[in-house]
């Protein structure tokens, strides 16, 4: 392929796109997640201490979502510690989510 044949594939693939708008939202989300994260785990601490309860819940939901990142990236970039990394946040949240079954049937 010559360089004019490339340029001319990567326009027509990016008819209608806003680079901008795209490379905000992709921002966006990135420091949406780590905001979500940290407060999680701020509010998974604060109730351990203050209620002597740990909302395994919540870290389950945080932790299935971590895992969706890195079976996404995995998806797209077939890095095998991409793919290690997906399976052990998704253990972890299947492991949490276990754990709240089991309080909720204690109640």
């Amino acid at each position: 392929m010559t360089r004019e044949e490339i340029l001319k594939k990567s326009r027509e693939e990016n008819m209608g796109v806003d680079v901008a708008d795209y490379e905000a939202a992709k921002a966006g989300i990135k420091y949406g997640w780590m905001v979500a994260v940290v407060l999680s785990c701020i509010f998974v601490v604060v109730d351990g201490i203050l209620l002597s309860r740990v909302p395994v819940e919540m870290l389950s939901a945080v932790l299935a979502g971590l895992s969706t990142v890195f079976f996404s990236k995995y998806a797209q970039m077939k890095k095998r510690h991409e793919l290690i990394i997906a399976i052990l946040y998704g253990v972890a949240s299947l492991c949490f989510f276990i754990s709240w079954i089991i309080q909720i049937i204690k109640i």
